[in-house]
């Protein structure tokens, strides 16, 4: 894995470097992840920049990254990766479950618009600090632990 800078950011707008010079990362990421309270401060983002990025010019996006949206208490995480084939898919992250139900009960909701929800499963539901675990992880590794399972979602 190539040394590359991670870009953290929030509600979509504040978009900047990861950095440890005031918390390690884990702590870093903890935290931003416990302010989210699902109106003012309801998302979060996390991707490497590409080669060579010159964040001085510009902070690049990513065709993989991790985003949460939500509140501290209850949000939702989702991935997207690159598979073999070099297509790009998104998932709902969710904690290992025998078997769930039919269709997915649980609302996550953030912002202030109707449209600003959604509906997952109760194994996809995390804390801010269960899902500070499955970002830290994302950040040393790229991709998402073992532990956890995916769901691919239909865009």
């Amino acid at each position: 894995m190539t040394e590359r800078t991670h870009i953290r950011q929030l509600d979509g707008v504040s978009r900047g470097p990861l950095i440890d010079t005031v918390r390690p990362y884990p702590d870093q990421i903890r935290y931003s992840l416990n302010r989210l309270d699902g109106s003012s401060a309801w998302s979060y983002s996390l991707w490497r920049t590409p080669e060579g990025a010159d964040l001085l010019e510009d902070i690049p996006l990513s065709e993989t990254y991790m985003q949460c949206a939500g509140a501290a208490a209850a949000m939702t995480v989702e991935v997207r990766l690159e598979t073999s084939e070099g297509v790009f898919r998104q998932y709902v992250v969710g904690k290992p479950l025998n078997e769930h139900a039919e269709a997915p009960t649980e609302v996550i909701s953030w912002g202030q618009r109707e449209q600003d929800r959604t509906q997952v499963y109760s194994n996809e539901v995390f804390t801010a600090d269960e899902a500070a675990e499955v970002f830290y992880d994302y950040f040393l590794t790229d991709k998402v632990s073992g532990l956890y399972v995916l769901r691919e979602l239909e865009l």
